[in-house]
């Protein structure tokens, strides 16, 4: 309901503003402008409309054509009956009085002709002539005001309802255009604010970044350029690669000195240095000789010769002989048993 009511408020301030402008514009334009604003005055025209006319050449018209005429200080609306050129005169007709008789009237260069005639517009200009029109204009007025102000009132009640009811607010459209927006410009600030981030964090990494020395031989080396491998080499490799590097920065100086012929004896030096530095030291050879193999003496005895030392200690085990593998057995189990069962029952 409220959107209609604020429609109808919406047609009427429309129709308002189209009506004024139809009335004030046209003279601007060059257009012939009538308006039937009084009864009392003499004219084929309805009251409250309004007649426009353009100036078109004599030339240009023909015979039932709608034109303006004055006569005795009135305009009225006629169509050309019959038109002579030569003399500038012509005949005329009321198209409200078809049986009428023909008028005579006189033609210049120039006829207004009719373009069209609107009713009813001309009211609004007849009721700014008069009080009563304008207090009619004044109530009218404030009748849309009030209408609108009910049209917001019952556009309000409904969602304060639904937020009581629900226990929620209901945003209207504009809200939440808004939010979106104020959204998108937090999460465009907030991007911003990481590519500065980003930028500073890599300006800082570039600074942190430390330099190797490296005696002059290579420019610059970072400790970053060394990857995780080569940090998980074992202690050996690495120092067989510092040797190495050792040896190939001494062979450099060495070429370089060696190229100054001032300095012939200290290149000899160096060279020296570095053969002996490059010479692996000997290790003295061990002299493998074949070690001498001993063999243990092991007692042999024979089966009669352990049972006659188990009698001589007072045992008597069980002798079996086995068959198959031609092994002799002396049985102690009986022994241990009997030996055991005497500690118990004692």
């Amino acid at each position: 309901m409220s959107r209609f009511l604020k429609f109808i408020v919406h047609f009427i301030v429309i129709c308002t503003v189209l009506c004024v402008v139809a009335l004030v514009a046209p003279p601007f334009w060059g257009i012939t402008t009538v308006i039937v604003d009084n009864t009392e005055k003499e004219t084929n025209l309805p009251l409250g409309s309004v007649t426009y006319a353009i100036p078109v050449d004599t030339e240009d018209v023909s015979i039932g054509t709608s034109i303006l005429v004055q006569n005795g200080g009135q305009t009225y609306r006629y169509n050309i009956a019959s038109l002579d050129l030569e003399n500038g005169t012509g005949t005329v007709v009321d198209p409200t009085n078809p049986e009428g008789e023909a008028l005579p009237v006189s033609v210049k260069n120039k006829v207004p002709q009719v373009v069209v005639t609107v009713g009813l517009i001309g009211y609004l200009f007849v009721a700014t002539e008069s009080i009563e029109g304008l207090i009619i204009l004044g109530l009218a007025v404030l009748f849309l005001v009030i209408l609108y102000i009910i049209a917001e009132l019952w556009k309000k009640e409904p969602a304060g309802e639904a937020a009581d009811e629900d226990g929620t607010y209901i945003k209207s459209k504009k809200e939440l255009k808004r939010e979106e927006k104020e959204r998108a410009r937090r999460m465009k600030e907030e991007d911003k604010q990481l590519l500065r981030e980003d930028k500073a964090r890599r300006k800082q990494e570039k600074k942190d970044r430390k330099v190797i020395r490296t005696g002059g031989f290579v420019d610059e080396v970072y400790e970053d350029d060394f990857s995780d491998e080569e940090a998980d080499e074992t202690p050996v490799t690495e120092v067989q690669n510092a040797t190495s590097e050792a040896h190939e920065l001494l062979k450099k100086e060495i070429a370089a000195t060696t190229a100054d012929e001032t300095s012939s004896e200290q290149g000899e030096e160096l060279a020296e240095a570095a053969a002996q530095i490059s010479q692996p030291e000997e290790e003295p050879e061990l002299s493998e000789e074949p070690a001498e193999i001993k063999k243990m003496a092991i007692p042999l005895w024979s089966a009669a010769q352990l049972a006659d030392k188990a009698k001589q200690e007072g045992d008597a085990p069980d002798i079996v002989k086995d068959g198959i593998t031609n092994v002799t057995l002396f049985d102690y189990s009986d022994i241990i048993s009997g030996e055991e069962a005497t500690e118990v029952e004692q």
